[in-house]
């Protein structure tokens, strides 16, 4: 049971750390290559925009965690408690329903390139390991809405463990 807690608070975060972490050894390797043996890789770019796109998937549902994904909150600061409060309510199902979609739709994604058999140019990567970004982005962000909707159910504003 810790591990599936820690599991819940960390996941994104340890998962955002080594994709960054990957990014910036690969990319002083290649400056360290290219400046000083004269000679640079070929797949180090390729290697660090697909752990970057990978990056921003996990970050979405980091976000959603964190309670600060994208949204525009003056208008909502202008209305009154219950109707603020209706219409919180309203983005977070509207926002799970997007995002369950295209959770739903990234396995067609994700099986259309898996019959094409398309690699990376550089890395020999089946881009299915690049696109399943995608079903681990939008199946954690879906997880995440649904999370926070059972916490408001409850009554609780934050996890346990971030109460101050």
């Amino acid at each position: 049971m810790k591990v599936l807690k820690w599991l819940d608070k960390h996941l994104e975060e340890m998962l955002l750390v080594i994709l960054l972490a990957a990014i910036v050894l690969v990319m002083l390797y290649q400056i360290v290559r290219r400046y000083l043996f004269n000679s640079s890789l070929s797949w180090s770019e390729e290697f660090c925009r697909y752990c970057f796109i990978w990056f921003m998937f996990v970050a979405f549902s980091y976000s959603i965690r964190l309670k600060s994904d994208l949204r525009v909150d003056a208008v909502l600061n202008l209305l009154p408690a219950g109707a603020r409060r209706g219409l919180e309510w309203f983005n977070l199902i509207l926002c799970l329903a997007v995002t369950a979609f295209l959770f739903y739709s990234s396995f067609g994604s994700v099986a259309y390139v898996a019959k094409t058999g398309e690699t990376s140019t550089g890395l020999h990567l089946p881009f299915t390991y690049l696109y399943a970004s995608m079903v681990v982005g939008f199946g954690l962000g879906t997880f995440r809405y649904i999370q926070r909707i059972i916490l408001e159910i409850k009554g609780k504003k934050e996890p346990k463990e971030e109460q101050k």
